[in-house]
C-alpha cells in the first residue's frame, strides 16, 4: 500500500511523504475527530519511513523492509494503541517499551519509529514522554495521533508538529464507503454519507448498519422456510445466500440468533410487545403459529449450531463448509 491508495488528505500526504525521503527525526501529532481515519495514515507514515526505497507516493511496498512492517516483524516501529486489559495505557510501559526503546538504534531501516494514540494515555504517561519528544534521537520519529487535543497536555503540543486532517469531500467519502460496502446500493451509499458529518468512520459504520439491516432480512427469510425446504434448498439456495454475506459472519451469526430468540419469545409470550425484528414480525409471528411442531428446546439447539459455526471460524475452518454445517443442522431441527 501507498499513500496513493488511501482516498482524501492530499496535501497532507505530500507533506508526509517528503518527510518520510528526508529520514529526518523530529514528533508529529496527526489530529482530528475520531473516524477521520488518523490511524491508517500513521500506520502509512511509519511504513514510508522504514522503506529503503520510498518515494513521492511513500512506501515501496516491495522492498524488505516493506515486508517486515507488513508482516510486523520489525522491531523498528512500536505500536501504542487501546490497551487489551486496561482502561489507560500504563505509564510504565510508556517508559519501559517507548522511552527506554527510543534510546535504542533502529535494527533494520534508518528510522524507529513510534505510533502512539493519544486517546489513551493519561497524564502520567504524557509526562513521561515529554523528554523523548523535546529531544529525540537523530534517526527517531514519533508519530502521534489524538481525537481531542484538548485532552493533550500543552508541554507535548509545544514539542510536536501538529497535522490537522482535512474535511473530506461527498466523492472521496462515497469512495471510501463504496470500498468497504461494495454491494451497497447507491442511494443508500449517499444516505450513509450525508449523515456523516464528513467522518470517514461513521459513514463506514452508517453504510454497515445498513448492510446488516439487509442481510437480516435475508436470514429470516431463509429461516422461515427451513420448515418446509429440502436438503438441497439448503445446501444450494441457501448456502449460497450466506457466501455472498461471507465477510459479514458475525452479523449472519447474530441474525439467526435474532431470529431463533424472537421465535422463541413468540412461542411463550404470543403477545410480547417487543421483538428483534419488528419489521418482519408478522411473518414471524406466521412462522411460529404455522409450526407448531417446533419448540424451545429445538430452537436452543438451532443456536448451539449458531455457536459452532462461530467457533469453526475461529480457527479458520472453510465458511462454505461450516456454514453447510449450521444450516443442515438447524434444518434438521425446524423441518416438518
Amino acid at each position: 500500500m501507498a499513500f496513493s491508495n488511501i482516498t482524501g488528505q492530499k496535501q497532507i500526504k505530500l507533506r508526509l511523504a517528503a518527510e518520510a525521503q528526508r529520514r529526518g527525526s523530529g514528533a508529529y501529532m496527526l489530529s482530528g475527530p475520531e473516524g477521520m481515519g488518523k490511524r491508517l495514515i500513521a500506520e502509512e507514515f511509519a511504513k514510508a519511513l522504514m522503506c529503503g526505497d520510498a518515494g513521492p507516493d511513500g512506501a515501496c511496498g516491495v522492498c524488505p523492509n516493506c515486508k517486515y512492517f507488513d508482516n510486523f516483524t520489525t522491531p523498528d516501529v512500536t505500536r501504542v494503541y487501546e490497551p487489551a486489559d486496561t482502561k489507560m495505557v500504563k505509564v510504565d510501559f510508556i517508559k519501559d517499551s517507548v522511552v527506554a526503546e527510543s534510546y535504542l538504534k533502529p535494527q533494520f531501516a534508518r528510522t524507529k519509529t513510534f505510533i502512539i494514540d493519544f486517546d489513551y494515555l493519561g497524564v502520567e504517561s504524557q509526562n513521561a514522554l515529554l523528554k523523548s519528544l523535546e529531544e529525540p534521537r537523530k534517526d527517531v520519529v514519533f508519530i502521534l495521533t489524538s481525537s481531542n487535543t484538548d485532552t493533550v497536555l500543552d508541554t507535548v503540543m509545544s514539542r510536536v508538529t501538529e497535522i490537522k486532517l482535512d474535511p473530506y469531500s461527498d466523492e472521496e467519502l462515497e469512495q471510501i464507503v463504496k470500498s468497504n460496502c461494495p454491494d451497497l446500493e447507491d442511494a443508500k451509499v449517499k444516505t450513509a454519507v450525508y449523515n456523516s458529518g464528513r467522518i470517514p468512520g461513521k459513514a463506514i459504520s452508517l453504510a454497515r448498519e445498513d448492510s446488516g439491516v439487509s442481510i437480516r432480512h435475508e436470514i429470516n427469510s431463509i429461516m422461515i422456510a427451513m420448515p418446509t425446504s429440502t436438503y438441497i434448498d439448503v445446501l444450494e439456495d441457501f448456502c449460497e445466500v450466506l457466501t455472498g454475506f461471507k465477510d459479514d459472519a458475525k452479523i449472519i451469526a447474530s441474525s439467526i440468533l435474532m431470529f431463533l430468540d424472537d421465535a422463541a419469545r413468540l412461542i411463550n409470550y404470543p403477545d410480547c410487545r417487543k421483538i428483534n425484528n419488528e419489521t418482519d414480525r408478522e411473518a414471524i409471528e406466521n412462522f411460529v403459529a404455522g409450526n407448531k411442531h417446533i419448540t424451545t428446546l429445538k430452537l436452543g439447539r438451532c443456536s448451539e449450531a449458531v455457536s459452532t459455526f462461530m467457533k469453526a471460524l475461529d480457527v479458520n475452518s472453510n465458511f462454505d463448509s461450516s456454514a453447510s454445517a449450521m444450516l443442515l443442522r438447524i434444518h434438521e431441527e425446524l423441518k416438518k
